[in-house]
């Protein structure tokens, strides 16, 4: 005895249709998302800066979170960054910030083997602490001020390091003393009176969207 088969009626045909379409859409939606991922590595693989400011390295010398401290346009600044000697010698790294002033400013740094530097400490102000002074520490802070930054906040200004004849460039952002910078202020000139390195910034800068309060407070009554 012979089994018939069912013929299939124009329903069944319909719904046979519909999931063998179902499945073929679904494999070639998994086959392109495999695709994107083979050939799009994923982004934390990628190299980036996990702070402020830009990154390089140098002779053994790691340069990290290169920025420029500034109010405002032809406002002075100050460079904000740290150097890291990972190297297997002492490192002498020259410091040149270009802000079209007539003559890059620059400055020079002793960094023993094992140590770091901080560029923009305020404690550096007010310690008085030289920045050639090897004092053996772990880590060490300096200071380095131009006399005006002809960009506005947000731009970069380029800033060049050099250890034994190599040079490394970064374009360091601008940024408000705002916040985490807030100490990072330009002190005042050599003849005149020292300005606190602690000082907060100016009242005349907006370090933040204007809030309701402070939208309010410029409409007195009467």
């Amino acid at each position: 005895m012979k089994l018939r088969t069912p013929l299939l009626t124009s329903g069944d045909r319909t719904r046979l249709v519909r999931r063998s379409a179902l499945a073929v859409v679904t494999s070639a939606a998994v086959l392109g998302v495999a695709g994107c991922s083979v050939f799009s590595p994923p982004t934390v693989l990628k190299p980036y800066a996990p702070s402020d400011g830009s990154q390089t390295a140098l002779e053994g010398v790691e340069i990290r979170n290169v920025l420029m401290v500034a109010s405002g346009v032809d406002e002075p600044g100050v460079l904000s960054a740290v150097l890291v000697n990972s190297g297997t010698e002492a490192a002498n790294v020259s410091v040149s910030v270009d802000v079209d002033a007539g003559s890059p400013t620059t400055q020079s740094y002793f960094i023993p083997q094992n140590a770091s530097l901080h560029i923009g400490d305020p404690g550096a102000v007010a310690d008085n602490v030289s920045s050639t002074d090897d004092a053996g520490d772990d880590e060490e802070v300096a200071w380095l001020q131009v006399p005006q930054v002809p960009v506005i906040p947000g731009q970069t200004v380029p800033v060049t390091f050099t250890i034994n004849g190599q040079n490394a460039s970064v374009n360091a952002q601008v940024l408000r003393p705002c916040f985490d910078y807030a100490t990072v202020t330009p002190t005042a000139p050599a003849s005149q009176p020292t300005a606190s390195a602690s000082a907060s910034p100016s009242a005349s800068i907006q370090c933040g969207p204007p809030t309701e309060s402070s939208s309010s407070s410029g409409n007195g009554e009467g």
